[in-house]
């Protein structure tokens, strides 16, 4: 089985609640006020991250999460992808708290 076979088989056994976490902790970073876009160190990270949020929020959660089915990730680039996730909020958070 191909490597992109092995991570579509991962992909339909990762629970649909990590993808949701991802996806709520994406849009908290990316909608941080802290948050300076291209000090993030993470390239997959860079870009699955939404722009911030403009116009109708179902609409950019929808999209939010469409995108990440896209990538189809498999339980390790998600749980990549949550931890650097929260480390990027932690220094969005310190850039103002000072």
């Amino acid at each position: 089985m191909s490597r992109t076979g092995e991570r579509s088989a991962a992909r339909h056994y990762l629970p649909e609640a990590k993808l949701e976490d991802l996806a709520i902790q994406l849009k908290r970073l990316a909608n941080h006020r802290g948050l300076v876009r291209k000090e993030i160190t993470s390239p997959m990270l860079q870009r699955l991250l939404p722009a911030p949020l403009r116009g109708e929020a179902h609409v950019y959660d929808s999209e939010l999460r469409r995108k990440l089915m896209d990538a189809n990730l498999d339980a390790e680039r998600v749980a990549y992808l949550l931890s650097h996730t929260q480390h990027e909020i932690g220094i969005a958070h310190a850039r103002l708290s000072g």
